[in-house]
């Protein structure tokens, strides 16, 4: 084609794309700029109302699903069941062992919800980062489970006639192991092995605890109470490492919170 017939073709073109053109009237331009400065002025007078620390945890209860809520209630009504139908206290001693852990499993798809969705970026890019969702949705979990074990051992204790403290130490240990070794694994692996890797490990504890009962029958006697108390002091320090540790991974940006994903960028 040569220079002339491509000019021809550029002005017919040109006119082609001119007469599918809206004619756009002065007035019209004037509503979309005043639209635009009244839009503008809106954001301005709601930017000073921006959610505070606390507003923002609470709100990100909504943002939880509903099943985590349900799974946490099944959890307490199977304990409930447990130790009021449970034909020996050893058997209600166990289970609250159990399903303190696994009242920490249900929370942990929650936890990792911006790596499941690939939108961590977009969390780094908000007023309220990935950093302050992460800490929100630590605090909201945490609590929630945490309520969930202490309705448990305030039900184990009242059914089994014993203090909630004797109660405590003994769901405390494999609470804190699960929470601890999930964080670790959410902070260290890409999202979809972390839920397996959680599960494995919740599994694990409970095995665990399954064999020491096993095997060791004395374990929830009173006497035992020093080493229930020992080893939730060391499982909750551990605990409180992690937490810090994945916090500050969090925080440090997406290439250390997200590395798989951050690579794909790179």
């Amino acid at each position: 084609m040569g220079d002339v017939d491509r000019a021809r073709l550029k002005v017919a073109l040109s006119r082609h794309y001119a007469t599918q053109r809206e004619s756009v009237s002065l007035e019209e331009i004037d509503a979309l700029a005043a639209a635009m400065v009244a839009e503008d002025a809106r954001a301005r007078m709601t930017k000073g109302t921006e959610l505070g620390h606390a507003a923002f945890v609470a709100d990100q209860v909504r943002y939880i699903p509903a099943w985590t809520w349900a799974a946490q209630v099944a959890i307490v009504a199977i304990m409930c069941f447990l130790a009021h139908t449970a034909g020996n206290a050893a058997a209600s001693k166990l289970a609250i062992g159990l399903l303190s852990a696994l009242s920490v499993l249900v929370g942990v798809p929650t936890m990792q919800a911006s790596k499941l969705h690939n939108v961590a970026e977009l969390e780094y890019s908000c007023p309220h980062n990935a950093a302050s969702v992460m800490v929100a949705r630590l605090i909201v979990l945490g609590c929630s489970s945490a309520l969930a074990v202490g309705i448990m051992i305030a039900v184990a204790a009242s059914a089994l006639d014993v203090s909630a403290f004797d109660v405590a130490l003994w769901a405390c240990p494999p609470f804190f192991l699960s929470c601890a070794g999930s964080l670790m694994a959410l902070r260290l692996a890409p999202a979809p092995v972390a839920t397996m890797l959680c599960a494995v490990w919740t599994v694990a504890c409970s095995a665990a605890l399954l064999a020491l009962a096993s095997t060791v029958p004395q374990l929830y006697a009173h006497a035992s109470l020093a080493s229930w108390a020992t080893a939730a002091a060391l499982a909750c320090t551990w605990l409180v490492r992690e937490i810090a540790m994945t916090v500050r991974t969090v925080d440090a940006g997406l290439d250390a919170f997200s590395p798989h994903m951050a690579k794909t960028y790179n």
